[in-house]
């Protein structure tokens, strides 16, 4: 390969999805360098004995997913399908997440934590179509009560709850 590479040969190495993935490991390292370490020097996060694991555990643990994933997605790409190369292609489905996302985080105050997770993920499995209903069935009643259950005794983060909940 000549030296420097040209551009229709970085093109049909560097595709959008690494590009994101660039920008994940990046920004995944900047927090987990920068942010989290001053998190454990401000006295007022330390929540005077009512956490029961250093309050950096949980953004440390988040950061070094995002970092775990950007890396994934950086060596694993795949070339994109034909008919995605519009910009109208997936713009719908798009759209409807955003919504979706909306609902989401209005129903996490006004019907709680458990119920708003049970029904965005119902939503997002008929949204796409899932191809196994009891795989889809199973995780969308399971994540929530796991990260619910994790949360609440694992971390003691009080999450939103409803006043009917």
């Amino acid at each position: 390969m000549r030296w420097p590479p040209t551009h229709r040969r970085l093109s049909k190495r560097m595709t959008a999805n690494r590009m994101l993935a660039l920008v994940f490991v990046a920004a995944s390292i900047v927090f987990l360098t920068v942010m989290v370490p001053e998190l454990n020097q401000q006295q007022a996060s330390m929540g005077g004995g009512f956490y029961s694991v250093r309050p950096s555990a949980l953004p440390t643990f988040a950061g070094a997913m995002v970092l775990l994933f950007g890396v994934v997605m950086l060596f694993t790409d795949r070339p994109a399908p034909e008919e995605a190369g519009t910009f109208s292609a997936g713009i719908g489905l798009g759209l409807l997440q955003i919504g979706l996302f909306g609902a989401y985080a209005l129903g996490l105050s006004l019907i709680g934590f458990l119920p708003a997770s049970i029904l965005f993920l119902a939503a997002v499995f008929l949204m796409y179509r899932a191809e196994n209903w009891i795989v889809a069935i199973t995780l969308t009643l399971g994540i929530p009560i796991l990260v619910d259950a994790l949360l609440r005794k694992v971390f003691l983060v009080p999450l939103p709850g409803a006043s009917f909940f």
